[in-house]
């Protein structure tokens, strides 16, 4: 009978080596150790000499003086020096075991001091004015005209390892094969202990290409920027599947996030209205990467979820003194007048009940700088501090939607999407005419130069896994929740079932006291700039087009925060995160349509009764070539508003991927635009360039239809997404002397130069009303004042969700742990009655390749041939076997408004706007 294994093939035995060739090798390895050695001896004969000339880098997070710095004369760094640093050959991962230092050479470049003082430039002793701050501009400009770079350096103070009250061998990942398994997390030793560090223990890095408020937003260090190759590509992929070499302090040059992941991943940052806070928009730069392959990346940037997490902070005195007795070791200053001053606030951790401020989660220092007129020297000034407050409380929102953390120790959380996005506010101290100077724009010289600054300070403890160890009061959940009456199930079994909540005095301890600022990792030098101005009226641009001429094409009406109350300029806007080409997702292919799309898209959303639209321009991270300014140059100041954004989505993986996809570029702007002008506007929306909005049934325009919504009490209204296809008859055929075949041999087909998208693409594989299983891609205006947070498809954190045991009780109304949106309040659009979404995202040439056969009635083919050309179902009735005289399949129906309606308005519109309807670019 034939055997079930197989044979192996015979092989003769290998010979064992015999004395002579044995000897030869160990002479031959003996040789190269002998000159290793005298090669390593000269090295460090070298490195005592030049002690100036490089810098010494642990690969052992555990190790006191990890990845430190370690020259004695300097620990600072320029963001735009480090980057002729060498990276170190050796992966840096915070499970590695302890490896020798590695040497990196620094080039012969003159680096700056440590920085102790807010600013380097400035040379009279600090001193701090806690009250009766008066802003003069006349003085204040003397100052930063006498100030040699005229504004000071944002500066990241890396403060490097994780808290170091882990207890070894308690943390487990969890199977990778068991989606289910979200691992084990580890245990701490009880209390935290007191963080001792001093100020040459941080390492710093200067971000020099933030040198005034013009386009802040745009020159912060989000990332490294785009990095091409000599041929032109992309030299850093923002599709990493597979493992890397990540050197984190090399990256920290253009982000510092990665080495200190305390510090926010800041995008966007602008006063209020008011002047009363300052708004930072961040994200989590956790779910960048959250494949298998992470691991060590994701445990290092757990911190990021720590920061959503609020924590108890009291003062305790406004000295060293109050703060030694407490805690021993602790860094103070001794006798340095100039760069440190007495006086300023100490903090310690603390529970609910005797905090300050319950839910906090930095310290938020503002100051200044002046001119002493004696001297003639500048000095900073310290003009208040105050804790930072959340607008949102993310661990109140995790638990009623449901879920039973925060963060995994797997690290797979990507469903959690209202944590994707990062809110947090610093309180303006109510010091003088301080927020009335922040509210008034004059802190900012017309040139761009802001003269007050907040420095942010992350105050360190570790993340809280499981809702079990949720940080909440009574008035929030009530007092069942911390007896756990209804015996709900932890999410990790260490943890007591009858008793819930987090300890803060076990895990804190009674004497927690924070580290002074200046002993602290921390943002330093972040610059307040000007508060978003309202775009103005139609009405408004055609009464003041010379005023708009002058202030730049901004009107500074509204001066308040938006209230329940208040009367919106605007009855619709839309945010629109958007590139003059882009890579899909997976980076399959290259769209380089956006700029004859966007100005399309614009023209035919302003006819359909748009109010504005925000355009993030994502142009810089895509290409050095162009942009979207040029494009949207035929718009008034009225009708559109570009934002220079270009930052980098970190991940552009298909959701699917294992290593799924995080388009933090986009979900940030998004956050920004509804925290910056969602206060001028009833009803907001993120869009895509390819996504149409058409109005059905008795409306004309989308205006009446949300106005009435609103009257309805309707505050989320979604829009199902079906993809439409390319409708034939607009294509040419088209041949690229590549896949698409010779210029006269085309093996595909593209839309014909005179045809509108909105035309060529309506054409719906599905009729009206769209199924239940479109519902998945959905889209959806909101109203801003309900809506707090959004991510693309979902209306994530409401004021709904938010309202708490004691708001709710107080108002006679039920409350639970979990929460559902009413469907008066967030339902589906009538696709019939009231709006319609046509999706036109773009079929590239190449994809529409062997149409000629996908397309026959009747083609079966392999799993990924499928026809993506559209041929038009006459009248919008389905017949069976019904073809074209050439045999395709009638497969998609039209939307007659568009056909008859709609796209003969949008063409007349773009002619009259432009004069020539092709002229796009």
């Amino acid at each position: 009978m034939p055997s079930n294994h197989f044979q192996r093939e015979y092989r003769p035995r290998r010979r064992g080596w015999n004395a002579a060739q044995l000897i030869k090798a160990l002479s031959f390895a003996g040789g190269i150790y002998i000159f290793w050695f005298i090669y390593m001896i000269q090295n460090l004969h070298s490195l005592d000499k030049t002690n100036d000339e490089t810098t010494i880098i642990s690969q052992n997070p555990k190790d006191a003086s990890f990845n430190q710095f370690t020259k004695k004369k300097n620990n600072s760094i320029n963001g735009e020096v480090a980057g002729l640093i060498d990276k170190p050959a050796v992966e840096i991962t915070p499970d590695s075991e302890r490896r020798e230092p590695v040497v990196v050479p620094i080039l012969d470049i003159e680096m700056k001091p440590p920085m102790t003082s807010s600013s380097s430039n400035i040379e009279e002793p600090i001193r701090s004015q806690l009250s009766n701050f008066e802003f003069n501009i006349e003085n204040t400009q003397k100052a930063i005209d006498a100030n040699p770079n005229r504004i000071k350096t944002l500066t990241a103070y890396v403060e490097h390892g994780p808290l170091a009250n882990e207890i070894p061998g308690t943390r487990g990942r969890g199977e990778d094969s068991d989606k289910k398994d979200d691992g084990v997390p580890p245990q701490y030793a009880n209390p935290l202990p007191v963080r001792k560090t001093k100020p040459d223990d941080l390492v710093t890095f200067e971000y020099a290409k933030v040198d005034s408020c013009h386009e802040l937003q745009s020159k912060l260090p989000v990332d490294a920027g785009l990095l091409t190759s000599e041929d032109g590509s992309r030299a850093i992929p923002n599709t990493r599947n597979s493992r890397y070499k990540f050197d984190f302090l090399a990256e920290a040059k253009y982000c510092p996030v990665d080495a200190d992941p305390f510090l926010p991943w800041i995008h966007d940052v602008f006063p209020s209205n008011n002047g009363e806070f300052i708004h930072f928009v961040a994200q989590n730069k956790r779910r960048c990467n959250t494949g298998s392959r992470f691991a060590e990346q994701l445990q290092r940037l757990e911190p990021q979820v720590a920061l959503m997490q609020g924590i108890g902070v009291k003062k305790i005195g406004d000295d060293d003194d109050s703060a030694n007795e407490m805690a021993d070791g602790l860094w103070s200053p001794e006798g340095d007048e100039k760069n440190y001053i007495d006086g300023m606030p100490r903090y310690k951790l603390s529970d609910h009940e005797e905090a300050d401020e319950k839910f906090t989660r930095f310290i938020c220092r503002f100051h200044t700088i002046e001119l002493d007129n004696k001297s003639g020297l500048t000095r900073d000034v310290i003009i208040g501090e105050t804790l930072s407050v959340f607008p949102i409380n993310y661990e109140y929102v995790n638990m009623r939607k449901r879920k039973s953390t925060m963060l995994s120790p797997k690290g797979k959380d990507n469903g959690l999407f209202w944590l994707s996005n990062f809110r947090f506010d610093c309180p303006v101290p109510d010091n003088g005419n301080l927020r009335n100077s922040i509210a008034s724009g004059i802190t900012v010289l017309p040139d761009g130069t802001p003269s007050i600054y907040v420095d942010v300070v992350p105050i360190r403890t570790n993340p809280r896994f499981g809702m079990e160890e949720s940080y909440f009061t009574e008035d929030l959940v009530g007092p069942d929740y911390f007896r756990n009456s209804d015996n709900r199930k932890p999410k990790f079994k260490s943890h007591e079932t009858n008793i819930w909540g987090f300890d803060a005095k076990t895990v804190f301890g009674d004497t927690h006291v924070l580290p002074r600022v200046e002993a602290s990792g921390r943002w330093a030098n972040i610059p307040i700039c000007t508060a978003p101005k309202r775009p103005p009226t139609k009405e408004e641009f055609k009464l003041s087009e010379e005023a708009l001429t002058t202030s730049g094409g901004q009107f500074s009406i509204l001066k308040v925060e938006d209230t329940k109350d208040a009367k919106k300029p605007f009855t619709s806007s839309a945010c629109v995160w958007a590139s003059a080409s882009f890579d899909t997702r997976g980076g399959d292919r290259k769209v380089d349509d956006t700029m004859e799309r966007t100005r399309e898209w614009i023209e035919y959303h302003l006819l359909m009764g748009f109010d504005h639209i925000y355009i993030y321009d994502n142009s810089g991270a895509n290409t050095n070539e162009t942009d979207l300014v040029k494009t949207l140059s035929p718009f008034s100041a009225a009708e559109v508003t570009r934002i220079e954004w270009p930052s980098i989505v970190c991940n552009n993986n298909l959701p699917a991927h294992e290593n799924t996809g995080e388009r933090s570029s986009q979900y940030a702007a998004e956050s920004s635009c509804r925290q910056r002008y969602g206060q001028y506007t009833e009803w907001i929306a993120a869009f895509d360039t390819d996504e149409y909005f058409v109005p059905m049934g008795k409306y004309g325009d989308l205006r009446t239809m949300l106005t009435d919504a609103k009257e309805e009490g309707t505050n989320i209204l979604s829009f199902k997404s079906t993809r439409a296809y390319p409708n034939y008859y607009f294509m040419d055929k088209y041949g690229n002397g590549g896949e698409c075949g010779q210029v006269d041999d085309p093996k595909c087909l593209r839309k014909m130069n005179n045809a509108t998208f909105l035309e060529t693409y309506n054409c719906d594989f599905v009729p009206l009303p769209k199924p239940e299983w479109a519902v998945r891609a959905k889209k959806q205006f909101y109203r801003p004042n309900y809506v707090l947070s959004h991510f693309v498809h979902y209306s994530t954190v409401t004021k709904g969700i938010l309202q708490t045991y004691r708001e709710a009780k107080t108002k006679g109304r039920p409350w639970h742990y979990w929460y559902a949106e009413s469907p008066k309040s967030e339902r589906l659009i009538d696709e019939l009655k009231e709006a319609v979404m046509i999706h036109s995202k773009t079929t590239v040439p190449g994809n529409t390749k062997g149409y000629w056969k996908t397309c026959i009635l009747g083609f079966k083919g392999k799993f990924n041939e499928k026809c993506r050309v559209g041929f038009p179902i006459l009248g919008n009735v389905k017949v069976d076997n019904a073809t074209t005289p050439e045999g395709y399949e009638f497969n998609c129906y039209t939307n007659e408004r568009v056909t008859n309606l709609y796209a003969p308005k949008l063409r007349e519109a773009m002619n009259k706007r432009t004069g020539r309807f092709l002229d796009l670019v």
